[in-house]
């Protein structure tokens, strides 16, 4: 829905634990030679001032990034590793909080592809102007940044259309803003749809923790498990999600009810689990 603007909200909880989790599955497929894409369905504005006057209003980075990167340096450490440690305090420290796009061109390598796609107009705009300046960090040698495609279209029919991408390597990014019941629904069905005509990327979904949406959060994890460990033969899981509570739930009322923040990763890169492990707790602890 064009309703929602992620400049109200970056660097909030729910972008640590996703961004923690994208950045863990970047680096994972850039342990091989062989180039990858990237498809990001929500791209928001790419990047986001801090002093950004509708961030200031919400105080979500200000209790979010800004309050974690208070944490000591090993803690810090543990819940982020030291590159994306690295990144977050280079953007920050430079007034800046870097949303998945931005991540993404700080890690993937010339040879790799990056396809961005925003619905909102304005939003869209914001992405192109981002995506024209240069990073403020490369953890890469070359200074070639990625092949990058900017799109504005329904996610759906982007996700529908871009899969699989010539390069058969790679991974999804879906996230919405569930701002009514039916998005819920209609991610689960987008993600179904794509995923049988890519079952080998690694697909990571992020969803809020609503008292309000508990049966719809169940719904979306459940169609996302069910579609996927239908076709496992194997003993792993193909599906894992992880999970953060930063607020009381008993305590909210209304429609101030996000109480935490999911992420649902299908074919999980080798060591991910075992990283969240040791950040999720950290996670929580220094941010509530």
């Amino acid at each position: 829905m064009l309703s929602y603007v992620h400049a109200f909200h970056a660097g909030n909880y729910g972008d640590i634990l996703k961004h923690t989790v994208l950045f863990h599955t970047l680096t994972h497929l850039l342990k091989k030679d062989k180039p990858f894409c990237v498809l990001d369905t929500h791209s928001g504005s790419g990047k986001y001032l801090l002093s950004d006057q509708r961030l200031l209003k919400t105080g979500e980075a200000q209790n979010g990034i800004q309050k974690l990167l208070q944490a000591p340096e090993k803690d810090l450490d543990a819940i982020f590793g030291t590159d994306f440690l690295s990144i977050l305090k280079k953007y920050t420290e430079k007034g800046f909080y870097p949303g998945s796009p931005e991540i993404a061109r700080t890690l993937l390598r010339k040879k790799d592809q990056l396809l961005l796609n925003e619905l909102h107009p304005a939003v869209f705009e914001e992405l192109k102007a981002n995506m024209h300046t240069p990073p403020l960090e490369r953890l890469q040698e070359e200074k070639a940044l990625p092949s990058i495609t900017i799109t504005r279209e329904d996610a759906a029919a982007f996700l529908n259309r871009s899969v699989p991408p010539m390069v058969k390597r790679g991974c999804v990014i879906i996230d919405p803003s569930y701002e009514d019941a039916e998005d819920y629904r209609n991610t689960a069905l987008m993600f179904s749809k794509a995923w049988k005509k890519w079952s080998s990327a690694s697909w990571l979904i992020w969803y809020p923790l609503l008292s309000r949406r508990k049966d719809e959060i169940e719904a979306l994890k459940q169609t996302v498990t069910d579609t996927v460990e239908s076709t496992n033969s194997t003993q792993d899981k193909k599906s894992v999600f992880f999970e953060i509570q930063i607020r009381d739930e008993s305590s909210l009322t209304g429609l101030s009810s996000m109480y935490g923040s999911g992420m649902l990763a299908v074919n999980p890169v080798y060591g991910l689990t075992e990283k969240m492990a040791q950040a999720l707790p950290l996670m929580e602890k220094y941010l509530r």
